[in-house]
């Protein structure tokens, strides 16, 4: 005689073989749906499923993508509901910090009087908001890239906001503009992340490229430092093109970079930096290179650069550091 366990642990196994119909296949699906369908208890508990939310089942295989997620909670959302703050920004791929790159809690929205959304693993809001302030992507609801960012205001730092709304407004391909930025806070003069959200404003620029970059030039400018110029093309003297530089001081002749972990793995990056910084320094210009360990230490950063500055011929005056 088998027992309990290993009698249940066949079973489970014999169920998985057998295929869910075509309309249930490869997605998720509701319970109530597929029972009505004639599939049982056992088959919905078979291995290659899983219980991404009450009520719902879907492939093993790729559900802690936020995109399956929210393909699978959509199917139980409350009519005109969408997706909100760090979970449309997740869709839409905006360079969050590590803490939000988790694909749960999701954040569900409606709009007010509604009631929010109340879930297990779900953020619910009740919100007042524009259509015009809603986009689609691959069929699912969320805020659009304006409402999103002033929705991070509350959320994220200074620093940070920065470098999502610098993503944004992005010369080669702006989800947004400046001024669609200006005339969202209009439309909120009372709400949480405001005094945040028009301190980042002026911060944003479009010519950013990443995130680490809008960091280091923010922490430059909050310190008092002139503003650097982002992602500038260097030349020689016979108008050679020699480096582009991430920040640079075309007047101080002097260039800022981030160096991200890949420029230390990639062996042919790092040969390639070296003989950029060679290049520069030949015609009497100066790189200062940072990483991630600079930016968790603004003061030796500020510190590091104003020095290089001065020597350089800035005479103006930095703020205290704290």
């Amino acid at each position: 005689m088998l027992r309990r366990g290993r009698a249940c642990g066949i079973l489970e196994r014999m169920a998985v073989r057998i295929p869910l119909p075509d309309e249930f296949g490869g997605r998720a699906f509701l319970v109530n749906e597929a029972r009505a369908e004639g599939i049982g208890r056992s088959r919905l508990a078979g291995s290659d499923l899983q219980r991404p939310f009450w009520g719902i089942r879907a492939p093993t295989a790729g559900c802690d993508d936020v995109e399956a997620l929210c393909r699978a909670l959509a199917l139980r959302m409350p009519p005109n509901a969408f997706y909100t703050h760090v979970t449309a920004a997740q869709l839409m791929r905006f360079p969050l910090p590590r803490r939000l790159e988790t694909t749960r809690p999701l954040h569900v929205g409606v709009a007010e009087p509604a009631r929010a959304m109340d879930a297990r693993d779900i953020v619910g809001h009740s919100l007042r908001v524009m259509t015009a302030e809603l986009a689609a992507w691959g069929g699912l609801s969320h805020t659009g890239p304006v409402r999103t960012w002033l929705d991070l205001a509350s959320g994220l730092s200074l620093v940070e906001l920065v470098a999502v709304g610098d993503h944004i407004v992005h010369r080669e391909h702006p989800l947004a503009t400046l001024l669609e930025l200006t005339e969202a806070l209009g439309r909120y003069p009372s709400r949480r992340g405001l005094v945040r959200a028009r301190a980042a404003l002026p911060l944003l620029r479009t010519g950013a490229e990443s995130p680490r970059e809008s960091a280091l030039r923010v922490i430059i400018v909050l310190a008092g430092l002139p503003e650097p110029e982002c992602n500038v093309n260097i030349f020689d003297s016979n108008g050679r093109f020699l480096a582009r530089g991430d920040l640079v001081y075309p007047e101080f002749k002097l260039v800022l970079e981030y160096q991200g972990d890949h420029h230390r793995t990639d062996r042919a990056q790092w040969r390639r930096d070296i003989r950029r910084v060679q290049n520069v320094e030949d015609i009497g210009w100066q790189m200062l290179q940072f990483t991630d360990d600079d930016l968790r230490n603004p003061a030796e950063l500020v510190g590091r650069i104003e020095r290089r500055l001065r020597a350089r011929g800035w005479v103006g005056k930095c703020r205290p550091r704290r």
